[in-house]
């Protein structure tokens, strides 16, 4: 259950760091949001990965806790590119 909610916080960084950047929030958005809004967005989601990392060390020990961490954050960081690549795809299909 620990490596499911590292996983989960880490992908929620990642995506909070993906809107906080004015390119990606007009192509998710489809618009670009007030400045103060864009900083707390970056500072959230730097936020949630080191309460990520917290989770990881308290959960599973310092040790193999930071390498879960660094492994559930390349997992998370890989679905996030993967996701924001194929971007058109995505909202293709959302639209009704």
């Amino acid at each position: 259950m620990i490596h499911a909610g590292i996983f989960l916080l880490s992908l929620g960084g990642f995506v909070l760091l993906l809107l906080s950047l004015a390119r990606h929030q007009q192509d998710w958005l489809r618009r670009k949001l007030p400045l103060p809004l864009t900083g707390t967005l970056r500072l959230s989601g730097f936020a949630t990965l080191m309460i990520a990392f917290v989770v990881a060390g308290a959960g599973l020990g310092w040790g193999y806790g930071a390498v879960a961490w660094f492994g559930w954050l390349s997992v998370a960081a890989a679905l996030v590119v993967t996701t924001n690549t194929n971007r058109e795809r995505i909202m293709r299909k959302a639209r009704p």
